[in-house]
């Protein structure tokens, strides 16, 4: 996070940034520094911004490029891994990783991170590269984690997990529809983003200059009935197994009773807003 404090702005120096979703602005970076730079660092859906998702002709020429340049590409799957598909967001989007990062879902919740990657570049770990954490060989995290992956290697619980998710957009859809509040969802279906305006962002520089005013209103009156949503209007929904029919029905009603406030107390202005409102909430 660039902007968060304490933060040396000497860092800067050591990056660049391009904007997500602009594969041109990438090969301009890659073409004049190239030379200097080790890795392209991506979030293939972005977990701290709604769900953006990489548009597929993106992350795939992302690949193309790291390849041409002989940069490594470095996938962060932290949140997409064993969420998305059982191969993560590389599998939904048919490209590999020199190396990428996975924790969260892969033990259920559970403190537990890995890498994984190419062989060659694997093999350097004890050898030149240092590799260590608090909680790492721990016991508890592990058994937790061969538990979940065994769960999801013979289950369909990714397919119910994104299957909710579906049902859920499409209730909240016909909510927000009825009322005249332009919307759209982004992401996958097991993170996605619900975004107050007809269509969503697709960076994070959009994300940023747009209105959270709706959302904040709205997720206070869903926590005050029972429907725990992150407040932090960054965050997409996050489904889980335990998610069923029963608490779809509530979670609808709810949000229902939660729009109808909002729109009572923000004015129903909103109804037909045409300044970017967005918001994305955790389920």
């Amino acid at each position: 996070m660039s902007y968060g404090k304490g933060i040396p702005q000497l860092v800067r120096q050591l990056f660049w940034q391009v904007p997500y979703n602009d594969a041109n602005r990438l090969e301009e970076v890659l073409k004049k520094h190239g030379s200097t730079i080790a890795a392209v660092l991506i979030e293939p859906i972005l977990g701290n911004c709604c769900g953006i998702p990489s548009k597929p002709e993106f992350i795939r020429a992302v690949r193309e490029l790291c390849t041409k340049y002989d940069v490594l590409m470095v996938v962060d799957e932290v949140k997409t891994g064993f969420r998305v598909a059982k191969g993560g967001a590389q599998e939904l989007y048919g490209v590999k990783a020199d190396i990428c990062t996975m924790a969260k879902a892969v033990a259920n919740g559970y403190p537990i991170a890995c890498i994984g990657g190419r062989e060659d570049l694997m093999r350097h770990y004890g050898r030149g590269v240092a590799h260590g954490g608090t909680y790492t060989a721990q016991a508890m995290s592990l058994a937790a984690a061969e538990k979940t992956l065994s769960i999801l290697r013979d289950t369909p619980a990714l397919e119910d997990v994104a299957a909710y998710g579906k049902a859920m957009q499409q209730g909240i859809g016909k909510i927000l529809s009825a009322r005249g509040v332009p919307h759209s969802f982004t992401g996958h279906h097991s993170m996605s983003g619900l975004f107050f305006r007809e269509t969503p962002p697709d960076n994070y520089r959009d994300w940023k200059t747009s209105d959270y005013t709706f959302y904040d209103h709205l997720a206070g009156k869903l926590i005050e009935r029972g429907v725990m949503c992150e407040p932090d209007s960054r965050e997409p929904w996050f489904i889980s197994t335990a998610h069923d029919a029963a608490c779809l029905a509530e979670t609808l009603d709810v949000f229902e009773q939660a729009v109808d406030l909002t729109l009572d107390e923000l004015g129903r202005e909103h109804r037909v807003k045409s300044a970017p409102l967005m918001a994305g909430i955790s389920s």
